[in-house]
């Protein structure tokens, strides 16, 4: 029997250079990055200021005044513990009212609302704020508590304005809302010295809703800013005024043309001196002349 002859051949290894290559590792592209925020205007309203030194500086001095008199007058001294024991007590309810809203509040985050998390962002951007954390909270509970809820890291929504503004699929009503809210936050309309060293004022409290009403408008420009330009600030301030229904229609050539036809009478005027919050016509018509002074469209 002869050689057995086998057909397959024996392996031999591959040159080197007949080897497939490796596709090189995919490195991901870093994000670009956001466009720099324009340069921050002064927003804070031009009487602001004076109305606080008159509030903290008139108010002092009428209680030194008033301390020589106490001596004299003994019924003022338990007059004015009453009074010091009620502003406590309220101060307590106060605050009760204001955990209990934070503690019902429902965070808006990339995970929860993302689009309206995005808004959030924006304004802190213009308005060059971070870390401000946006909560939705109920009206019955924000009505219970008072409206100046808030601090230097937490900004708290009406929930009928953030549903009205997400089953209309525009959420874009909702950034003067938001802007003002960081404005507050900007102008340290929360510290101390602005919410409970500036009390002492309601002694004299035409001067105290001046203030109130400074603070106010400072805060609509910070609105106005965020917005971007006075047309969705006009808007979203009309949604605060009428609702996301009727505040869309209402026009702002139609709110001049009441200011100049409707002439107050002498009660309207003697109370608009005496409130804390302007009327929502003259609120109207300020954003153009706010809008003209920051240079916004």
């Amino acid at each position: 029997m002869g050689p057995i002859v086998s057909d397959v051949q024996p392996l031999t290894a591959m040159p080197a250079d007949s080897a497939e290559p490796v596709p090189p590792p995919i490195v991901p592209l870093p994000a670009p990055p956001l466009p720099k925020p324009p340069a921050l205007p002064e927003l804070r309203y031009r009487h602001e200021t004076l109305a606080k030194s008159l509030c903290l500086g008139l108010g002092l001095g009428l209680v030194l005044l008033g301390l020589p008199l106490i001596e004299h007058y003994p019924q003022l001294s338990a007059a004015l513990g009453a009074a010091l024991g009620t502003g406590m007590v309220a101060a307590y309810w106060f605050t009760v009212r204001s955990a209990r809203a934070q503690g019902n509040a429902i965070l808006i985050s990339e995970h929860q609302w993302p689009e309206l998390h995005q808004v959030v962002l924006d304004c802190q951007r213009r308005l060059q704020l971070q870390n401000i954390r946006a909560y939705v909270v109920q009206d019955l509970v924000l009505e219970q508590s008072g409206m100046r809820l808030g601090d230097d890291h937490r900004i708290l929504l009406r929930a009928s304005l953030v549903d009205a503004a997400l089953s209309k699929g525009d959420l874009e009503i909702l950034r003067f809302h938001i802007g003002r809210k960081c404005g507050q936050i900007a102008l340290g309309h929360h510290h101390f010295s602005s919410t409970t060293l500036v009390q002492i004022a309601r002694l004299v409290y035409p001067l105290y809703a001046w203030y109130r009403r400074c603070q106010e408008r400072s805060a609509d420009r910070a609105g106005l800013w965020a917005s971007g330009s006075r047309q969705p600030a006009h808007q979203g301030l009309s949604v605060m005024a009428a609702g996301v229904q009727i505040g869309n229609r209402l026009s702002p050539q139609a709110i001049r043309v009441q200011n100049q036809e409707i002439i107050p009478s002498l009660l309207v005027k003697i109370i608009s001196w005496n409130t804390e919050r302007t009327f929502y016509p003259q609120r109207l018509l300020a954003l153009d002349t706010d809008a003209n002074e920051l240079g916004l469209k």
